[in-house]
């Protein structure tokens, strides 16, 4: 579902979502996207599990900020004219890329150096894609889609022609994490 406004800023994205229980408040092309917020247990499950794996490597090595799903980055445009913001299930953004006097309660102006995005019921591979290339287009270094049904995890990084895909009891590394080595079953595991 789409609404057109002639100028979208910020301050009318962050009104939009107050009002509304149901949908998360996103930008594509200069229109505001509503998306469902339909997370399952397992959906969540696996942000959590990455987020834990994430941000003790990056705490524990001093590398900047690993962010759960809700907080929205501005990847075309700014706060006065958005063209493109989008929320990623999970994010990291290296240390020095929140200025001093970044607005805490609004949104980030600029892309990750990551995202992470875990399909749910409804969303197919084009929806997806289409995600992934806005992402690379505005300088995300890598996506990772987590498929949940297939326990597969499709890494793409910019300039690479096609995406790795990593199964259950694969391997994962990226460069900006350099060392660390995430199992894919442990994405998946379903313990307290």
């Amino acid at each position: 579902m789409t609404e057109k406004i002639k100028t979208i800023t910020q301050n009318d994205l962050i009104r939009l979502e107050a009002e509304s229980d149901d949908f998360s408040i996103e930008v594509d092309d200069g229109l505001i996207v509503k998306v469902g917020r339909n997370m399952t247990w397992l959906h969540m499950l696996i942000i959590r599990n990455l987020y834990e794996i994430l941000v003790a490597y990056v705490r524990a090595n001093n590398l900047g900020w690993v962010m759960p799903d809700g907080v929205r980055y501005i990847l075309d445009g700014d706060t006065e004219d958005v063209q493109r913001a989008y929320k990623p299930d999970l994010s990291y953004l290296r240390t020095g890329r929140i200025s001093d006097d970044f607005d805490w309660s609004g949104d980030f102006d600029g892309a990750p150096e990551f995202a992470a995005e875990v399909a749910s019921p409804g969303q197919g591979i084009p929806y997806f894609l289409r995600r992934v290339d806005r992402f690379l287009e505005a300088g995300v270094e890598e996506v990772w889609v987590i498929y949940p049904s297939r326990k597969e995890v499709h890494q793409y990084r910019m300039g690479d022609d096609a995406p790795l895909t990593f199964k259950e009891h694969d391997t994962i590394s990226t460069p900006l994490f350099p060392n660390l080595q995430i199992n894919v079953t442990a994405l998946f595991k379903k313990e307290a």
